[in-house]
C-alpha cells in the first residue's frame, strides 16, 4: 500500500498521456527496482512542469535512481547501452522486460534529450560555467532549478544533475584546483625554499648508498605536498603511506618558523579508520631516523598532535542535520589536514571539507585510488588520480623534485613535449606509491593481476597454485563450492597448517575454554581477594585471546542477502557454533556474538566500523558484555593494547559480523580472508570489490565462488560511476 501522501500524489489530475506512465513507474518501485522517492519525485516534476515531454518523468527517475547507486549525475552519451549496468536490475525476465520498457521511452542519442529535458524545472550550464536557463518570456535568468543540464562548448548536452550535486562537484573541483597554485611565500622565496626542503628531506629520508635504486617515491611525496596547499598520495597496502605521513608531519614541522605553533590535525572518513591511523602514525614517529628523533623540541611537537578524529567530528556535523559548525565562513582552525582512506569520503563530504579548509593550509589526502569507493554518491579519490598511473608531470616538477629529492622521474611519467595539452595542474600535486613492502607472494601477485585485469597473468597463477604442495600455499581457490567447502575454510579444516590456525574453529576452541569460578563466593569477594584479582587476570587474559583471534580472520561478502552473503555466512557460522556446543542463537545475544557497530556513539566511544564479542562479566556470569580491542599511549607515547567492554544493553546499533561486506572491510587487515562470490553475476562484482577484499588478507587468501568464472567476469567490470569531475579537473575528453 502506498502512504497517504503518495494517494494524494496520484490523484492530483495529471494529463492523461503521463497517468498510465508514472503507474507504470510506481508499479516498477512496487517490486523494488527503483525507490519510491525516485517515483516521487518523478511525479512531482510531472506535476509541476504539465507540458514536460512525455520521458522527463522516466529521465527524473533514473536520475534519481543514480544518485542512489553511488552516481553523481546522468551521463547522456550511450545511455541504452550503460543504463543497465548502472541500474543493476535483477536478471530475471521480469526485470530485464521492464528495463527494456524504461529504455525505449528514453532518447538513443545525445542531442534529442535537448528536446525531453526542456523545462522551467531544468536549467542549462556550461560543463564549469554559470547556471542560466530561458524563462518563460525569453530571458536568460539565474535559477535554483531543482536539476541542471550540463552542455559542452558546443551546446550538445553532456550529463543531468540532481542541482546539490552538481553544486557539490563545483565546489570540489574549485577546492582542488585552487590547492594546487603555488604558495606565494614560495615564489617569493624561490630557490632558498628548496634548499631548506631538500636538507631536511634529506634527514628524513636517509640514502640507502650503493648502486642504482627505484625512485624514491615516499620522499618525491612529501616534496610535491610541501610545494603547495595540496598533496594526494595513493597507494596499495604496504607502500608506506602513514609512514610518508609521518615524515611529512616531521618535514612540516622542521620547515615552520615556529614549530609549536604549527597546527596539524588528522582525521578519516570513520571512527575506526582515525583510531587506526593514529595507531599507525604513532608507529611510524617511532621509526624516524635517529637523526630526527634527538631533536627534542620536533619530535615533541610531533607527540603532541591530537589523535585524529572522524571528519563529521572535524567539520561538526550537528545530528539530524546536513548543517557543519565550519565552512566557508567560519574555517577549520588548522595549518595542516592529513585524511586517511580517502577512497571512502564521498563527494558531499569532500565538498564541505574543501570548503572549510582556510585558504593558507595544506590538504593531504592518502588513500588506495584502487579500492572501492565510497558508500555515498562519488568516486573522489579515483576521479582525482585519474592519471596517477601514468604521472603526467611536467618539466617543471620534475626539475624541482631533481633538486629537493636528487630523484629523477622516469621519462615515460612525463607530459609528452609534443602533447598540445600542458600537463595537468593537479597531476604536479599526486604521487603514487608503487613498491610494497607487505605484498610479494601470491597474494601481491593476484592483486597486481587484477588491478592490471591481466587474465594472461591470472592464468599463470592459477597454474602455479596448483603445483605448490598443500602446505606451501597461501591461496585456497574453489568455484562451484558448496556450504560444507565454506565451513571447512572458516573452521579451518582441510588445509595446511597455516590457515587451519586462522579461522572460527580456532574461536571456539576458546570459547569453550573459558575460564571457571575458583569459587563461588569469587563474586562478592571484593577486588582484595586474591582469588578474585586471579579471576580478573585470567578473564583478562582469555577475552584478549579471544579478541587476537578474532582479529587475524574474517569472512568478506559481495553482497548482503543469499546463501554466499554477509546474511547466509552468518548463519552457517552460527550453525557451525552450535554444532560445536556452544549455546548461540540465531537472532539476539549470545556468548561468542561478533558484532560490528553500525552508528558512532561518542558517550561510549565505539564509531561504526568496530567489531567486538559478547562474553560473560567477569563479575556476573549473567551478564554480557561487549569486548573491543583498545590502544593507547604509554609514557613514552608507543602504543599500548589493552580491551574495554560495554554492556549489552546500551549496544543498540550493532550487526552480528561474523562475516562483513567488502565495503565494511574498507581499512581493516586480517591474517586470513576468505571471499565468498555468489552464483550469479552482477554489476557489483568488480574489479574493485576483488582488489579491496583481496588486500584485506595478509597471509593467507580463500576464495569461494558458487559458480565458475565469477572472478574472470568480475576482473573485467570496472566500478563504473558517472561523474562530471574528472572533465572539471582535467578537462573533457582526458583519458579518452
Amino acid at each position: 500500500m502506498r502512504s497517504g501522501v503518495m494517494e494524494q500524489m496520484l490523484d492530483t489530475g495529471m494529463p492523461d498521456r503521463t497517468d498510465a506512465l508514472v503507474q507504470q513507474l510506481w508499479q516498477w518501485a512496487d517490486a523494488g527496482w527503483l525507490r519510491r522517492v525516485d517515483v516521487a519525485f518523478a511525479q512531482w516534476v510531472q506535476q509541476q512542469d504539465a507540458q514536460c515531454h512525455r520521458a522527463l518523468p522516466v529521465a527524473v527517475s533514473v536520475l534519481c535512481a543514480l544518485e542512489g547507486r553511488g552516481h553523481s549525475c546522468l551521463e547522456l552519451a550511450d545511455v541504452h547501452g550503460r543504463l543497465a549496468q548502472w541500474l543493476d536490475w535483477p536478471r530475471d525476465m521480469a526485470a530485464q522486460t521492464a528495463l527494456r520498457q524504461l529504455l525505449a521511452l528514453l532518447p538513443t542519442q545525445k542531442q534529442p534529450w535537448l528536446t525531453v529535458l526542456q523545462s522551467p524545472l531544468i536549467a542549462i550550464t556550461a560543463a564549469g560555467g554559470g547556471v542560466m536557463h530561458k524563462d518563460p518570456t525569453g530571458q536568460e535568468s539565474q535559477s535554483d532549478t531543482p536539476m541542471l543540464l550540463a552542455v559542452n562548448a558546443r551546446g550538445e548536452p553532456q550529463r543531468l544533475y540532481l542541482r546539490r550535486y552538481f553544486q557539490f562537484e563545483q565546489a570540489a573541483a574549485h577546492g582542488l584546483l585552487a590547492r594546487v597554485q603555488p604558495i606565494a611565500s614560495q615564489v617569493q622565496t624561490g630557490f632558498a625554499r628548496e634548499e631548506q626542503i631538500a636538507e631536511v628531506l634529506g634527514q628524513l629520508f636517509p640514502s640507502a648508498g650503493g648502486g642504482q635504486t627505484p625512485p624514491q617515491w615516499q620522499k618525491m611525496a612529501c616534496a610535491l605536498a610541501l610545494r603547495q596547499r595540496l598533496g594526494v598520495i595513493t597507494g596499495g597496502p604496504g607502500t608506506g603511506k602513514t609512514y610518508t605521513a609521518a615524515r611529512l608531519m616531521a618535514a612540516a614541522l622542521a620547515l615552520a618558523d615556529d614549530p609549536a605553533q604549527l597546527r596539524i590535525r588528522l582525521a578519516a572518513p570513520t571512527g575506526k579508520a582515525a583510531a587506526r591511523l593514529s595507531e599507525s602514525l604513532q608507529q611510524a614517529l617511532q621509526d624516524l631516523p635517529p637523526a630526527v628523533r634527538s631533536n627534542t623540541a620536533l619530535f615533541d611537537a610531533l607527540n603532541r598532535i591530537p589523535a585524529a578524529r572522524t571528519l563529521h567530528s572535524l567539520l561538526g556535523v550537528r545530528p539530524g542535520t546536513r548543517q557543519l559548525r565550519h565552512d566557508g565562513a567560519h574555517p577549520l582552525a588548522l595549518d595542516w589536514l592529513i585524511v586517511d582512506e580517502a577512497s571512502m569520503v564521498d563527494l558531499e563530504m569532500m565538498a564541505a571539507l574543501l570548503q572549510a579548509m582556510p585558504p593558507h593550509a595544506h590538504l593531504v589526502l592518502l588513500g588506495d585510488k584502487d579500492q572501492l569507493d565510497s558508500v555515498e554518491a562519488g568516486a573522489v579519490l579515483g576521479d582525482v588520480c585519474e592519471g596517477a598511473q601514468q604521472g603526467h608531470y611536467s618539466a617543471e616538477t620534475a626539475a624541482y623534485l631533481q633538486r629537493t629529492c636528487a630523484e629523477s622521474v622516469p621519462e615515460a611519467m612525463l607530459q609528452p613535449e609534443a602533447d598540445a595539452q600542458p600537463a595537468p595542474a593537479l597531476s604536479q600535486a599526486i604521487a603514487m606509491l608503487r613498491e610494497s613492502r607487505r605484498f610479494g607472494g601470491m597474494i601481491g601477485q593476484l592483486a597486481l593481476a587484477v588491478q592490471r585485469n591481466d587474465g594472461a597473468h591470472m592464468q599463470a597463477l592459477m597454474t602455479q597454485l596448483q603445483s605448490l604442495q598443500p602446505d606451501a600455499r597461501t591461496v585456497f581457490w574453489k568455484e562451484q563450492a558448496t556450504e560444507q567447502d565454506a565451513r571447512q575454510v572458516f573452521w579451518g579444516q582441510g588445509h595446511n597448517s597455516g590457515m587451519s590456525a586462522e579461522g572460527y574453529g580456532a574461536l571456539a576452541a576458546l570459547l569453550k575454554a573459558m575460564p571457571r569460578w575458583p569459587s563461588a563466593k569469587v563474586p562478592a569477594a571484593g577486588p582484595d581477594d586474591e582469588s578474585w584479582l586471579a579471576w580478573q587476570g585470567a578473564h583478562a587474559q582469555w577475552a584478549r585471546q579471544l579478541l587476537d583471534t578474532l582479529a587475524r580472520f574474517r569472512i568478506l561478502c559481495a553482497t548482503r542477502q543469499g546463501t554466499w552473503g554477509v546474511d547466509g555466512m552468518n548463519a552457517l557460522v552460527i550453525q557451525a557454533l552450535r554444532a560445536a556446543g556452544l549455546p548461540v542463537k540465531n537472532q539476539g545475544w549470545f556468548v561468542g556474538r561478533v558484532v560490528m557497530v553500525t552508528r558512532n556513539d561518542a558517550s561510549l566511544g565505539i564509531f561504526n566500523g568496530d567489531v567486538g564479542i559478547a562474553l560473560p562479566a567477569a563479575n556476573n556470569r549473567q551478564q554480557l558484555r561487549v569486548y573491543f580491542p583498545q590502544t593507547g599511549l604509554d609514557a613514552q607515547g608507543l602504543p599500548v593494547q589493552s580491551i574495554r567492554s560495554i554492556a549489552v544493553s546500551r549496544m543498540q546499533h550493532v550487526e552480528t559480523a561474523f562475516a562483513m561486506t567488502v565495503h565494511k572491510s574498507q581499512g581493516s587487515e586480517f591474517a586470513h580472508v576468505l571471499l565468498c562470490l555468489p552464483g550469479y553475476s552482477s554489476p557489483l562484482l568488480t574489479r574493485e570489490l576483488l582488489y579491496t577484499g583481496l588486500t584485506r588478507a595478509k597471509k593467507y587468501f580463500s576464495y569461494l565462488s558458487a559458480q565458475t568464472g565469477a572472478w574472470q567476469q568480475a576482473m573485467a567490470q570496472s566500478t563504473l560511476r558517472t561523474s562530471g569531475l574528472v572533465a572539471l579537473l582535467y578537462g573533457d575528453g582526458w583519458g579518452s
